[in-house]
Parts: structure tokens; C-alpha cells; sequence
């Protein structure tokens, strides 16, 4: 509870009177056990629960760390010797320069050396030296500014800090300290600023790669048979029969821990949760009965909800269910769907989106003209036999012409309903059709939540009233935020999870279809319009399949960057087909007179490195930048690696139930480090982000938008994994780098600019070793820890480095390691 200012003033002021009379006699203990212990609960609301006292690490004692994780030490001196300051004046000030005050007394600049020492050493950025009767507060480092070169806010007599109790009180409290009150007074600039990124010194950093007319070909073609031709009427079914993968085992190249894979959805609800329940789909497991499951689900009237993260295939289990492995269940069906991914941006509403599709289906699958008079007599022909019963049918032989106006009119007022009405249409024709209605509302997670709310209510209905099988499906954050307190939470639905396929699988049934359409043994001719460059094409993919056998760096690439989602892996490798960072012009040669090409890694991992552009662009970039920084602290270049790898080992109060990490031991790990609370948790965010991690939750946070409180646990990825044990040492990964972080080594960086807009092979392995030995000083024994040490994982880079010493005919030593 915080702390009421006016309560803290008369708590202060009690404290002093209390006090005085033994101030000349307390020693160390007698000033914290009477005054300074109080000051910090009673005056300045820090609660017991978060104060600690006589702290050891490392041989060193702090008297007071206040905070969880910790945010402030407090060093206690004796009352009876007070501290002396430079002479001030008339000024009323409570600034002083820390360097005057070194200067002016010795035994001060000891203390304040000392609990400087403490904050540098656990990643404390705010230190406070107090005798009782005075106090010294200051920012244990400033940006861009060398240690104890700022201002301290100095109090220098009780009569000072009760005159000036609110500016105490506001900078030292934990809602001051929270709100970085102190920073703002002493170090109003917040940073000096971060030098300079190599890529402000190159002429086209932002240059958009254009491919040759070879490329843009490859690219065409490639994009037709991989990823578009598959989802045409035409050639559906077959897709589905040739190229759908179940559920399967766990991938042999995830980076992740198996623990971590198989239970990926095992969080969604907690223990003390009611209501809805997860059920795996796993048709190797239990293919029989998995189509009795669903179907008896969704005869109950209540929505189905599929849910899995994105790409792992929901709309192809949707689709699979109904065309290949359950068409005895479903029979023939009238097949809604809705996607509103793509459909109902421009609509008033989502209810008149989805009744849009309905129409759509009814006229181009059923051949139905809703306004048909003989289908419009018979959805209503109670109502119009009711009519006719009642009093304006007596004019039917007397008054024809009353009488024909008066029914039209009726049926216009029947007809207006326009869900009601499409509801008949549908029921008509599934009567006539012996159809069974199956609607589908896919990627309702691409639009706003109350979008997502009203997606699923209509789901509901549909299922409740129109006696027609409902899917929904969603991703697992959209469910999981609905689920706590939106829609959903009133509802129990049935929730099947769609656990992604095993990958390699995926791959090969993908790459063998296209090829079989590249190589003319399906009919893509008669598609309409269509004109590819597929003899080049059916080289490349013939090339690749092999590559993929052979290479196994290659599926661990995709796998891992993936992360199970299928969709990711197919544009990983639309990247790589036609990439203008690629040379494929080259492999078609070199395979059509006979020699033998294989994919090297750094070669199909540009796609995702670089995608169109000639240089490292993060926001179009599957890599994440782990080197970068966003203080000027050398030993931050790591602090990404040193938190992806403390929640990916087996660190006791690390790993908890599925893998997540709590929030608090993360913080306070990385303090134990020297790093402060805003840079762990700056980072944390941008690592969630960028899909390094994942929260509890399955929220991403958008790095800007500090006000957002950080979720309370944390889980890596396979993408995280990746980064982590393998991509951030791959040259190419490197030299891309080195353009995106700023480097605080002057000499270094002048070094590198000289080589920025250098393209030779030459200047990129000199941008590459330059870089990787710059990160190399600035890594120091002090980070190393069990469950990381860059000096042990960059072992890996010797291989794509050697690579390329190799072709520059430099001798393969490693590079300096210091």
C-alpha cells in the first residue's frame, strides 16, 4: 500500500524528535536500528517485505537493498561524525556536483566509492549514503557519462530534508523510484546518446534489392506452385490428399527441450479453472475415433473451438476433416466459409460479412437464387398458410388484386429479416440437398478483440439454432485473454488443439507437389492465365529436396526459426527461391551441365537473414540483433544471450511448470550481473517482441509502450533457441550486425567505417572479424555464468568464418578471443 505524503511528513518529523537527543552519541548500528530503518518503512513507505539488510556477495556488505528485485542499496554511517560539503552559499540548491564533494572530504569520497562499488557490482542504478542526519542520493552510472561525474542530491541537516521532505519523499520512495523521479532531476537528459550505428555511414543501408528478370521468374513461378496453387478449386483435394500433415512426433531438430514441445498449450488454464477443457488432436494416435469426437462435439450445438498457434494448419484440419478423413461422418455438406482474416474489413458489420459469405455460397455452390419465388414460398410456407387463414384471405376470391398486394407485402416483411431468411435458404437447400450445414469462421485473431468477441457469439448462435456444425478457430492468446474476461469466459466450449505437424514431413510433401506441378505432372495448364518459367523452377526444387537430405543444417534452420508454424517454413523457402540475394541463376547452370550443387546454409538462411533488402533490416528480418544495445554499457552487448540462456537451462527457479520463468529471479539474476532493472526488462521486451520468447499469456509487447507492465513469466522459443545456440555466431549473421549496434570503442568504430560501403567478400569478413573482436573485449569472466559463456558458445563461428577465410585464402585460426 503506498505510503500518504502527509502521513510520511508527520512520521519524519516524530522520527527526528525522537531522535536528536542521542544523534551525537549513535554509532553505525544505533543510527540504522533508530533512525534509518524508520526512515525507510515509516517515511519513505518502503515495505518491510521488500527491505533487506547486511546483504553479502562476493565478499562485499551492503547495509540495506530496498526493493524486489532490488531497485535501491542504502550505505549507513555512524550519526555522531557528520558529513562536510563544499560551501554553497545562499543558494538554497540541493544539487552539488559529486566531484566537488569528492574533492572536499576524504572520508566522504571513501563511502560514496563504496556504495557506488555496491550498485556497479548488482545492477543498482540508484545509491544513497546517510548518517541519519544526512543524506546523499545519486545515479550509480549516468549514460554516456563516466561513474561519479553528476549531481547528488544532497540533504545537509534534518532541517534541511524537513523543509524539502517532498522532493525526499518523491525521489526516494518506491512510487518515485518507479517513476524514475531522481533521474529526472539529476540526469535530465536521460542519456547522452548512444553513438552512432555503422549503417548511418553507408550510402544505400536501405536499399531494396531488386531482383534480376531470372529471379523475379524463379520467384513468380515459385510463389504459384508453393503457396497459391495448392488453395485453387482445381487443385484442392489433391493439395490436401498429397500435401496434409497430421499432428506427429516432435521434430529431431527443435533446439527446445522436449519437456517445453510436447506441452506448449498446457497453460492455457490453470488448475482452479472451470468450464472448458483442451483436448489434443492427434489422428496418429487415435485416428479412429478422432472424427467420432469432433462430429459428437459438434452435434451437441455448441461451437467447435480449433486452437493452435498460427500456421500450424487449422483451416487445413478444417478442410482435411471434411474432403479426406471424415466425408462418411459429414456426408456431402454445404461448406461455409468464413474467413475473416480476408473478408469483412469493409463491411458495416461482421454479421453482414458472414451473411455476405452465405449468399456466396448458396449461389455459387448450390446454384440458389435467394430470392427465388418458389424457394421463398417454401421457407415460408407456414407463415403464408397462416396468412391465408387468417382475415385478408377472404378477400382471395372476392378482392384478388387486395389480396396478392397484401401477401407480397407480408412476404417482403418475412423476407427483411436477413439472417432469418438466409437461415431458410440454408436449411432448404441442405434438406434438398440431404446436406449437412458446416460453417467455419476462420482467423478471427487477425481483427480486433470485440471483432474476435462478436466472431464468437455468432458462433454460438449459429451452432445453438441453425442446426449447423460450427468451427471457430483461434489462436491461444486470443483464446486465453477472451477466456479470463472476455466472451468466452460465459461459455464452455470444447477446445481442440491443433499441435503443429512434424515439419520435415510438411516440407518434403510440399516440395515434392510443387515439384510435381513444376514438372508438368499435374494440370496446371488448364489454370487460367498461368505462365511460369518451370523448367528452372522444378531444377531449383529438385536441388533443394536434395539439399534438405543431405545438409541437415537446413532443417534445423527452418525448424527452429519457424517455430512449428508451417506457413513460416513454406515463406522460408519461397524466400530462398528467387531471393536476389541468392545466385540461382548460378545453381541451374551448374546442375544442367551436369554438375552437382548443395544448399549451404548461410546461402538459403539469407531469405530470412535479409529478405529483399541488401542489408540487415529488423523489422523485415526473421533475426533479431542480439548484440544490440540501448545503454552505454559494453557488457549489455550480452545481456540478450545471458537472458536467453538462464531461461533455457535447468538454473534452479528458473524452469517451472512447462518451461516459463518467472519474471522476479530473471530481474534479479541479471542484477546479480550488474545490470539494472530497466535494461533487463528493455530487453525482455524486445526479445518477446521479435518471438524469442513467449509469455504465459502469449501476448506480444510492443518495446515502446513502457507503460504496459511486463507479463509475470517468460519461455524461450525455438526461434530464441536458435539465436542462442547457433545463428549469432554464423557469419553472415555477424557482419549483418555489425552495421545494426552501436559500438562504444572509438577506435574500433572509425576502423569500421572506413570498410561501411565495401561489398567485396574482403570487406565483409574485415567488417565481420572486426566486429566479433570488438565483442570479444568487451566480454569479461565477470558475466560468465553455468548456463552461458560467449567466449565457449562463439566456438561455432570458427566453421562459417573458416569458410570464408577458406575462399579469401586467409589461413582458418580462430579469431582472438580477447
Amino acid at each position: 500500500m503506498t505510503l500518504e505524503y502527509s502521513l510520511a511528513l508527520a512520521n519524519f518529523r516524530k522520527l527526528v524528535s525522537e531522535f536528536e537527543p542521542i544523534l551525537d552519541e549513535a554509532n553505525e548500528a544505533q543510527t540504522r536500528f533508530t533512525f534509518i530503518d524508520r526512515l525507510l518503512t515509516e517515511c519513505l513507505g518502503w515495505p518491510s517485505s521488500e527491505v533487506r539488510v547486511e546483504v553479502y556477495e562476493e565478499g562485499d556488505r551492503s547495509d540495506y537493498e530496498c526493493g524486489i528485485p532490488r531497485k535501491m542499496i542504502v550505505e549507513a554511517k555512524r550519526a555522531s561524525i557528520g558529513f562536510e560539503f563544499p560551501p554553497r552559499g545562499l543558494t538554497s540548491n540541493l544539487k552539488i556536483g559529486i566531484r566537488s564533494i569528492l574533492s572536499f572530504n576524504e572520508k566522504v569520497e571513501h563511502d560514496l566509492k563504496q556504495v557506488h562499488k555496491y550498485c556497479q557490482d548488482r545492477g543498482v542504478r540508484i545509491a544513497v549514503l546517510s548518517n541519519g542526519r544526512q543524506l546523499i542520493a545519486f545515479l550509480a552510472w549516468l549514460d554516456g557519462m563516466p561513474p561519479l561525474s553528476g549531481d547528488a542530491l544532497v540533504f545537509d541537516s534534518f532541517a534541511t530534508m524537513d523543509k524539502n521532505f517532498a522532493k525526499l519523499f518523491e525521489c526516494l520512495s518506491p512510487d518515485g523510484i518507479v517513476e524514475q523521479r531522481l533521474e529526472r532531476l539529476l540526469n535530465p537528459q536521460k542519456a547522452a546518446m548512444l553513438p552512432a550505428k555503422l549503417s548511418t555511414h553507408c550510402l544505400d543501408y536501405v536499399k531494396y534489392k531488386y531482383s534480376s528478370e531470372f529471379q523475379e521468374n524463379l520467384r513468380n513461378s515459385s510463389s504459384l506452385v508453393i503457396e497459391d496453387l495448392g488453395r485453387t478449386t482445381a487443385l484442392e483435394e489433391e493439395f490436401l490428399r498429397e500435401c496434409y500433415c497430421e499432428s506427429g512426433p516432435l521434430s529431431q531438430y527443435s533446439l527446445l527441450s522436449k519437456n517445453i514441445l510436447s506441452s506448449r498449450y498446457a497453460s492455457l488454464f490453470s488448475d482452479t479453472q472451470t468450464g472448458s477443457r483442451t483436448e489434443e488432436i492427434n489422428p496418429k494416435r487415435n485416428s479412429a475415433k478422432l472424427s467420432d469426437r469432433v462430429m459428437a462435439e459438434a452435434m451437441s450445438r455448441r461451437p467447435i473451438v480449433l486452437l493452435g498457434d498460427v500456421g500450424v494448419g487449422k483451416t487445413s484440419f478444417i478442410k482435411n476433416l471434411i474432403h479426406i478423413s471424415a466425408p462418411e461422418q459429414i456426408g456431402k455438406s454445404i461448406f461455409v466459409y468464413f474467413d475473416l482474416g480476408s473478408q469483412g474489413a469493409l463491411s458495416l458489420s461482421t454479421k453482414d460479412a458472414l451473411f455476405n459469405s452465405m449468399e456466396k455460397t448458396l449461389r455459387e455452390q448450390c446454384g440458389v437464387n435467394i430470392w427465388d419465388e418458389g424457394l421463398i414460398q417454401e421457407i415460408y410456407k407456414q407463415q403464408l398458410s397462416e396468412f391465408d387463414n387468417g382475415y385478408i384471405g377472404m378477400l382471395k376470391d372476392s378482392q384478388p388484386n387486395i389480396y396478392a398486394q397484401e401477401r407480397l407485402t407480408r412476404l417482403k416483411e418475412l423476407t427483411s429479416d436477413r439472417g432469418n431468411h438466409l437461415k431458410g435458404c440454408l436449411e432448404v437447400s441442405a434438406t434438398k440437398q440431404r446436406a449437412q450445414l458446416l460453417i467455419v469462421i476462420d482467423n478471427a485473431d487477425q481483427r480486433p478483440f470485440e471483432v474476435q468477441q462478436e466472431a464468437f457469439l455468432m458462433a454460438n448462435e449459429l451452432a445453438a439454432t441453425w442446426h449447423a456444425l460450427v468451427f471457430i478457430a483461434l489462436r491461444p492468446q486470443t483464446f486465453h485473454a477472451s477466456k479470463r474476461s472476455g466472451t468466452i469466459s460465459a461459455y464452455p466450449p470444447k477446445v481442440f488443439v491443433i499441435a503443429p505437424p512434424k515439419l520435415e514431413d510438411a516440407i518434403e510433401k510440399r516440395l515434392s507437389f510443387a515439384r510435381k506441378m513444376a514438372e508438368g505432372k499435374l494440370p496446371i495448364a488448364q489454370i487460367k492465365g498461368l505462365s511460369m518459367h518451370v523448367d528452372s523452377l522444378a531444377i531449383v526444387l529438385r536441388v533443394l529436396q536434395k539439399s534438405l537430405v543431405e545438409n541437415k543444417e537446413l532443417y534445423e534452420f527452418i525448424v527452429n526459426v519457424s517455430g512449428g508454424n508451417v506457413r513460416v517454413a513454406v515463406e522460408l523457402i519461397s524466400k530462398f527461391l528467387g531471393n536476389p540475394n541468392v545466385e540461382s541463376e548460378r545453381i541451374v547452370q551448374i546442375e544442367s551441365e551436369g554438375g552437382r550443387y548443395i544448399v549451404p546454409l548461410h546461402e538459403f538462411a539469407k531469405g530470412g537473414l535479409l529478405g529483399d533488402y541488401a542489408h540487415y533490416q529488423e523489422e523485415s528480418s526473421y533475426a533479431f540483433n542480439v548484440y544490440n544495445i540501448y545503454f552505454p554499457d559494453k557488457r549489455e552487448h550480452f545481456l540478450t544471450q545471458l537472458i536467453l540462456g538462464y531461461l533455457a537451462s535447468d538454473v534452479s527457479n528458473v524452469t517451472k511448470l512447462n518451461g516459463f520463468g518467472a519474471k522476479n529471479p530473471i530481474l534479479i539474476e541479471m542484477q546479480d550481473l550488474g545490470f539494472s532493472v530497466e535494461q533487463t526488462e528493455k530487453h525482455l521486451r524486445r526479445l518477446v517482441k521479435h518471438r524469442l520468447l513467449e509469455t504465459e499469456e502469449r501476448n506480444l509487447l510492443e518495446d515502446d509502450y513502457t507503460e504496459i507492465s511486463l507479463p509475470n513469466s517468460f519461455r524461450i522459443t525455438s526461434l530464441g533457441q536458435y539465436h542462442l545456440k547457433r545463428w549469432s555466431y554464423e557469419f553472415s549473421f555477424v557482419e549483418a550486425m555489425s552495421f545494426d549496434t552501436p559500438i562504444l570503442d572509438e577506435g574500433v568504430r572509425s576502423n569500421l567505417v572506413k570498410r561501411v560501403n565495401g561489398s567485396s567478400l574482403t570487406d565483409r569478413y574485415d567488417r565481420a572479424e572486426g566486429f566479433m573482436n570488438y565483442l570479444a573485449s568487451c566480454w569479461t569472466d565477470s558475466l560468465a555464468r553455468p548456463y552461458f559463456d560467449w567466449t565457449q558458445a562463439k566456438i561455432v563461428e570458427h566453421i562459417s568464418f573458416d569458410r570464408v577465410r577458406n575462399k579469401l585464402g586467409k589461413p582458418t585460426t580462430s579469431l582472438n578471443s580477447a
